[in-house]
């Protein structure tokens, strides 16, 4: 076999292994949708009007486009997914994502705040030394205020389950970061 027959195979070998990497990826994140759309484990939804839509995109999703005129928010204990005519966005909240804060104010424009935390350990090449390495994010999420109920019962849900389970909150946080007693984690 001449080098160029081979050379050609393995980059076909890579193009298929990258084509089924994403492949795998959208259908997992098409599943993920799927079970949320279809209100299972959902803790809150609320729609957008074209004006509250507006703010949302000034105020917090940069990524959306505010002249869609309208959007929509589901939120279940694994995801939270936003959507509107010309774009979405998926936050898994499962795996090794746990949510360590939830709170909402019922005030006019006060957002759904959440901080989600999680870890990944990186060894080195040998095996021998593992760091962990700690993440968090923060998402803030406009609500409109007839929908304010909602947000606080999700907050609460979600506030709730760290209060039971402060092991999955304080294995997430750095030996160097301060903890709450609590579960209270600061936003």
């Amino acid at each position: 076999m001449s080098q160029t027959l081979v050379f050609a195979i393995l980059a076909l070998l890579v193009v298929a292994a990258g084509a089924g990497y994403f492949l795998y990826k959208r259908r997992k994140r098409n599943r993920a949708i799927a079970d949320i759309l279809s209100g299972e484990d959902l803790l809150g939804r609320w729609t957008y009007s074209a004006v509250e839509w507006q703010k949302a995109v000034a105020q917090e999703f940069d990524w959306a486009n505010a002249t869609d005129g309208g959007g929509e928010i589901f939120i279940s204990s694994r995801a939270i997914y936003i959507r509107s005519n010309s774009s979405d966005q998926l936050i898994e909240l499962n795996g090794k994502k746990v949510v360590t804060h939830a709170s909402y104010r019922n005030v006019e424009g006060a957002p759904l705040k959440f901080r989600v935390r999680w870890n990944v350990i990186e060894r080195d090449a040998d095996g021998t030394q593992e760091r962990t390495k700690y993440y968090k994010e923060d998402y803030r999420i406009p609500v409109p205020l007839k929908e304010a109920e909602v947000a606080r019962k999700v907050a609460e849900w979600f506030s709730t389950r760290i209060e039971k389970n402060l092991g999955a909150y304080t294995d997430l946080v750095a030996d160097d970061e301060a903890i709450s007693l609590f579960g209270n984690d600061s936003f």
